[in-house]
């Protein structure tokens, strides 16, 4: 006679068939997200490679840029407010002259 397998070898069977296809739905994510990359072909046709050099003209137009200390920027950038309206400057200012009114008739 034959012998029966009991339930709860079945949930093993279950149980370790779930895993396995929940690890390889990892590993496949984990191993996409390694591999895939960031930037789009536009974006690599505009990137420039950094090279490390820097032109002598860079650094002799730094060199003879002008410093300016914090009091002349102070007295160099003064700047004019003009005071914006408010709700009272709106309210008095007339919308419409009497002459400018429509008359309504009343029949």
């Amino acid at each position: 006679m034959k012998a029966k397998r009991t339930l709860s070898s079945y949930v093993l069977l279950v149980g370790v068939m779930g895993l396995s296809i929940v690890g390889g739905v990892l590993a496949y994510q984990i191993y996409s997200a390694a591999v895939k990359s960031q930037t789009t072909p536009e974006q690599k046709e505009i990137i420039k490679s950094i090279d490390g050099s820097i032109s002598q003209a860079v650094i002799d137009n730094l060199k003879g840029r002008t410093v300016y200390s914090e009091t002349e920027l102070e007295q160099n950038l003064t700047v004019e407010v003009t005071p914006e309206p408010t709700i009272a400057t709106i309210a008095a200012t007339p919308i419409a002259s009497p002459s400018a009114t429509i008359p309504i008739n009343d029949e």
